[in-house]
C-alpha cells in the first residue's frame, strides 16, 4: 500500500478561516476596528448561512492564426467582477433596502412604521463607500479584512418567508469602478502577516490614582511605537517620543511598528485620576 499523500503540515492549524464573520458598512481600514465599528453603528447585522466573497477576472484570449490553442502572453484582463453576499437574519429597514438597492426609507411620516419605496433611478447616496468582510484566521490576532467598493445591489430583494424558520435575506452587493480611477479593482484583501512586532507596554498600568501619573511606553528594539490618549487606534502619525503625563481621566492606546513585521496589536490601558 501506498504512503498516504496529504497537503497537511506544521502550518495548517495557523492558516484556517474559521466561522462566519461579520459584515459592516462603510468601514475605515486604520481607523475603525471591529469593536469600535459595531459600536459606531456599521455592523450590518446578523447572518445565518454567513456570505461569499467573489473577485472574477474577466480574462481574453488573443486568437492568432496558427496558435493551436492557449498562448502564454496573449491573454487581456478586460475587467473584474466583484461581489459580497451576506445572508442576513435581521429584516430591519436598513437591511431591505441595503438589498433592494434602489430605494428610501421614510422614518418620519407615518407612526407606526417605517416605509420603504422603491425608486426609479440610482443616485450616488445608493452606493455604500464599501461593504467590509471581517473574520478570523487560526494564527493570529488579527483578523483577515475584505472590502469591496462602491457597493450595491442590483439583484433586487428576494425574501422568502417559511414556518418553523426565520426569514434570510440574501443581499448581494457589487463593486463598482469610478470616474477617478478605472485601473483599480474595486476591492482589497488584507491578511494578517504571522510574524508580529510585541505589543508596547506601559511602566504604569490602568487603575484609580490620587496624583497625576508619568507613563513610558516601551516595546522590542527598533521598533516605533505610536500613541492616542482619547480612545482611537493609534496610527504611523501619532509617533511616541517622550513620557507621557496623565492628569485627567484618559484611555491611552499604543501600538508598535516595525519594518518587515506585522504591526503589533493595541495595548489599552485606562486611567481614572481622582485629583
Amino acid at each position: 500500500m501506498g504512503k498516504v499523500k496529504s497537503g497537511f503540515n506544521k502550518e495548517t492549524k495557523d492558516n484556517l478561516l474559521l466561522g462566519a464573520g461579520a459584515f459592516f458598512k462603510n468601514f475605515i481600514y486604520g481607523v475603525d476596528t471591529y469593536d469600535s465599528a459595531r459600536l459606531e453603528g456599521k455592523l450590518l447585522g446578523a447572518t445565518q448561512g454567513g456570505g461569499e466573497f467573489k473577485a472574477v477576472a474577466s480574462i481574453r484570449q488573443i486568437q492568432i492564426d496558427g496558435v493551436a490553442g492557449r498562448a502564454k502572453g496573449l491573454e487581456v484582463l478586460d475587467s473584474w467582477d466583484v461581489s459580497m453576499l451576506m445572508n442576513l437574519i435581521e429584516t430591519s429597514p436598513d437591511t431591505l433596502k441595503l438589498a433592494l438597492g434602489a430605494a428610501d426609507v421614510d422614518s418620519e411620516s407615518d407612526g407606526t412604521y417605517h416605509i420603504i419605496k422603491g425608486k426609479s433611478e440610482i443616485t450616488d447616496s445608493d452606493y455604500l463607500d464599501n461593504v467590509t468582510y471581517i473574520g478570523t484566521v487560526s494564527g493570529s490576532s488579527e483578523p483577515v479584512i475584505i472590502q469591496v467598493f462602491n457597493a450595491l445591489s442590483t439583484d433586487g430583494l428576494d425574501l422568502k418567508t417559511e414556518d418553523k424558520k426565520e426569514a434570510v435575506l440574501a443581499a448581494t452587493l457589487y463593486g463598482h469602478y469610478t470616474e477617478d480611477d478605472l485601473d483599480t479593482p474595486p476591492y482589497i484583501i488584507y491578511y494578517p502577516k504571522k510574524n508580529k512586532v510585541s505589543k508596547p507596554v506601559a511602566s504604569i498600568t490602568g487603575g484609580t490614582y490620587a496624583v497625576a501619573q508619568t507613563v513610558q511606553l516601551t516595546s522590542e528594539t527598533g521598533a516605533t511605537i505610536t500613541y492616542t490618549t482619547n480612545g482611537f487606534e493609534p496610527t504611523v502619525n501619532d509617533e511616541y517620543s517622550a513620557a507621557i503625563t496623565i492628569s485627567q481621566n484618559t484611555i491611552l492606546k499604543a501600538k508598535a511598528f516595525k519594518a518587515g513585521k506585522a504591526n503589533s496589536e493595541t495595548m489599552t490601558e485606562r486611567y481614572i485620576i481622582e485629583v
